[in-house]
């Protein structure tokens, strides 16, 4: 499924839609998990501050802007919790790590010691699904929705494709729950690979 849902006919949701859309299915999302499967190693988040600020070479200031969102994590997780809900995410790591992979696993780190679920996964598996390229970015709310998250050339996010079929939105979340399952957990990856990682530029 993650290598033909490309192809798939769905709801195309421009931005603000795409936003609105997710927004409201996970406020009301009970008793299930977020699946979410990351590929790219290249994004760019204008309205991130830490991330321009890492991006400028202003390392030590962007740390410390994420440090600053750490209570509000607490609070956003916890909600999950209180909801019977975990967001599992599946990162794929290819080294050497570019400048925006490095400053998200520093996010993702923070994210995971707020309750969220990060695994990394190398690129080889996936390859059964990428001989014609990669996968595309993946989260779905339970077997209730599936989203393919749009991005422009320079990864700014530009949208979604909604499912919400009931074949679609099982095989994807069983392949990225897969997925999820064999990789590492962050907290133990972080400390061995990222901390004091040598920055490559893209």
């Amino acid at each position: 499924m993650l290598d033909t849902i490309d192809g798939l006919s769905g709801d195309h949701l421009e931005l603000d839609p795409y936003l609105d859309d997710f927004d409201g299915r996970l406020a009301s999302l009970r008793n299930t998990d977020i699946w979410k499967l990351e590929r790219r190693q290249v994004f760019h988040q204008p309205e991130s501050e830490s991330w321009m600020a890492f991006r400028e070479g202003r390392h030590e200031e962007s740390l410390r802007l994420l440090e600053n969102n750490r209570s509000s994590l607490r609070e956003e997780f916890a909600a999950l919790t209180r909801a019977g809900c975990v967001l599992r995410r599946t990162r794929v790591v290819e080294k050497p790590f570019t400048t925006y992979l490095l400053w998200e696993l520093h996010s993702l780190h923070l994210r995971a010691q707020c309750g969220e679920d990060v695994r990394i996964l190398s690129p080889e598996p996936l390859a059964v699904w990428e001989r014609s390229g990669q996968v595309p970015e993946i989260v779905g709310l339970g077997d209730e929705v599936t989203y393919r998250i749009r991005y422009d050339d320079q990864g700014v996010l530009r949208g979604g494709v909604r499912f919400t079929d009931h074949a679609t939105t099982t095989r994807c979340r069983a392949e990225i729950a897969a997925l999820h399952e064999s990789g590492e957990d962050l907290k133990r990856y972080f400390p061995r690979e990222v901390e004091g990682a040598a920055l490559s530029r893209d």
